[in-house]
């Protein structure tokens, strides 16, 4: 089994219908190179394709291919491909593979409400015409993705609406990518090996019913301007070259990457110390100066753009970056962190590519992401560690965020993902924070004067011995002090608070201890309650206002739905990551 030999060849050529009409010579050698290339099992044009996987003749405009499901039907001309019955054996494959960072566009032409789930799609390599369409499976999940060579994941319902446009693509490293509508998303899955060629892989299954092959249109503009071959009257080509000015004026370019020197606007009093980027850094993330402290990542990819101090930050310290780089082709943007986790015992390639993945490990990690979406070029990003082991984030030195609340108590690492439209930054360094100065006053000239600023102080008079009398008097005026002070407190709205420790007295008679009976004076809101300002919307939801304590760790950051939610899935406190005991219910005054 495997051998080729003559005889077989032979033997499969005198069946061939097709040689027994014409049989030509060269059709005839052609048909055997044919088939001995079948019995090598595609070997060899795999190895050409793993050469060169760029290679792939992209102008071939992409179908559907002849082998599909049974309950699959396509159009004349193999750009849709409908499902007819039931709600399986529907899968289908492009007519050829796909190249690296090659988009496939897919239309959502026809929907239903009838049925439950989406589309599953992307790639096999699986050559579909080494197969026949009865022996395909039912379903593309889980019956051809537990098999090696295939690669596939359902698209959120949200996405599958009618006359929507679905685009999907690999790189280099095995991620692959999608969007909706000309807007990149971000990272479908990933694994898939790219040495040896990938067909795209579809499966329409649920309220799916039809899905067309679509070619992507760019504005008119843009044709016309990418298009210097085609010859042009002098009019228009000089009406072209002033519209293409206007529109290098007025839009940003998708990439934009400066120079490793900007100029410091915004922190030119601080004096940094030197903060390097520790040796640990994603995979897609390049140090490119003898310093350590200007990372740039890879311009093709989107994530593991991971970076870390080569320190722990100290309670009270803030650190400084600016934005060198910025590719507004994708979404998403600067994540950071902390982690008790020294950066020695990892390995880049326990790094994931999504951020939240660290929040399983079994080390304290918290991380935000999305702190920083709309860069531009030399912007300076602030992250402040308070000694209450708030950690505080301003932009340009301007207005202050709280991102998250850390353990004081651990030495901790801040760490960066420089993640979507972040490119390039550059640590400027660690500094301790200073609080600002507050504004001076307006008039100051009573600080001119000649004369120097005195006041006067009443001499202090001699006390009194007590008598009956005077203990009397006393008594009759605090009690009628203490009526009319009553009286006030009635006729205002708000309470009065009087401290516990001062007592009423007159110049003649020694102080008098108030009585069980005295007006209640309420705490002070710095103690026991909450202040407005620091009531924030839900870490979960985004919705409702936080309003639980969580117990024992007394973290504040989610609402009393979500906190409850939380602890029945048996969750950890997404601050500190600390077992979630109890959820206290607080409410505001």
């Amino acid at each position: 089994m495997g051998l080729c030999t003559m005889e077989s060849v032979m033997f499969d050529l005198s069946k061939s219908r097709k040689l027994r009409k014409r049989g030509s010579l060269p059709e005839l050698f052609h048909a055997f190179e044919g088939m001995l290339f079948h019995r090598r099992g595609l070997v060899d044009r795999r190895n050409r394709f793993s050469a060169d996987l760029t290679g792939v003749n992209t102008d071939w405009p992409i179908q559907f291919h002849d082998i599909h499901g049974d309950n699959v039907a396509l159009s004349h001309d193999k750009a849709r491909a409908r499902r007819a019955d039931s709600f399986c054996k529907s899968i289908c494959f492009s007519n050829r593979p796909i190249a690296i960072n090659e988009r496939v566009y897919l239309k959502f032409s026809q929907t239903s409400s009838s049925w439950s789930g989406v589309l599953r799609f992307g790639f096999t390599s699986l050559d579909p015409g080494s197969t026949q369409g009865p022996d395909l499976p039912r379903y593309a999940c889980p019956d051809m993705t537990n098999k090696p060579g295939n690669w596939a994941k359902a698209l959120g319902e949200r996405y599958a609406a009618i006359n929507n446009v679905l685009h999907f693509w690999y790189n280099r490293n095995g991620d692959v990518m999608f969007g909706i509508n000309g807007e990149d998303i971000g990272l479908f899955f990933t694994g898939v090996a790219t040495n040896t060629p990938l067909w795209a892989l579809m499966d329409i299954y649920g309220n799916t019913i039809e899905i067309e092959f679509v070619k992507f249109e760019a504005p008119l503009l843009n044709n016309m301007l990418n298009r210097p071959s085609v010859s042009m009257p002098s009019e228009i080509s000089a009406i072209t070259s002033q519209m293409t000015a206007m529109t290098s004026e007025t839009q940003p370019s998708t990439t934009v990457v400066q120079s490793n020197s900007l100029p410091i606007k915004y922190y030119t009093m601080t004096r940094f110390s030197l903060m390097q980027w520790h040796k640990l850094q994603g995979k897609n993330i390049q140090i490119t100066d003898p310093s350590r402290t200007i990372a740039n990542r890879t311009p093709e990819e989107f994530c593991n753009g991971y970076v870390f101090s080569s320190r722990p930050l100290k309670c009270g310290e803030k650190v400084v970056l600016q934005v060198l780089g910025i590719d507004r082709s994708y979404v998403g943007g600067l994540a950071v962190g902390f982690t008790t986790c020294s950066p020695d015992s990892v390995s880049q390639s326990e790094l994931p590519d999504d951020a939240d993945l660290l929040l399983d490990r079994m080390e304290y990690w918290v991380v935000n992401k999305d702190v920083y979406r709309s860069p531009e070029i030399g912007d300076e990003l602030c992250f402040h560690l308070t000694n209450d082991g708030e950690v505080r984030y301003s932009r340009n030195n301007s207005k202050v965020a709280t991102l998250m609340h850390v353990d004081r108590t651990l030495p901790l690492w801040i760490f960066f993902d420089i993640y979507g439209n972040i490119q390039k930054m550059r640590c400027l360094g660690v500094a301790p924070h200073q609080p600002p100065v507050p504004p001076r006053p307006r008039s100051t000239s009573y600080l001119t004067q000649g004369s120097p600023l005195s006041v006067a102080l009443p001499r202090p008079e001699r006390p009194v011995q007590p008598t009956n009398q005077n203990i009397a008097n006393s008594h009759a005026s605090t009690l009628q002090q203490r009526q009319l002070q009553e009286q006030h407190a009635a006729s205002m709205v708000r309470s009065i608070s009087v401290p516990s420790g001062v007592y009423v007295s007159s110049k003649s008679s020694p102080p008098v201890p108030p009585k069980s009976h005295s007006i209640s004076t309420p705490t002070s809101p710095t103690e026991n309650m909450i202040p407005e300002n620091d009531i924030s919307e839900c870490t979960v939801c985004y919705e409702r206002e936080v309003n639980s304590v969580l117990y024992k760790c007394g973290h504040v950051c989610m609402c009393f739905e979500c906190a409850i939610h939380v602890k029945e899935k048996g969750a950890l406190c997404p601050i500190c990551r600390q077992t979630i005991l109890d959820v206290i219910k607080i409410y505001k005054t």
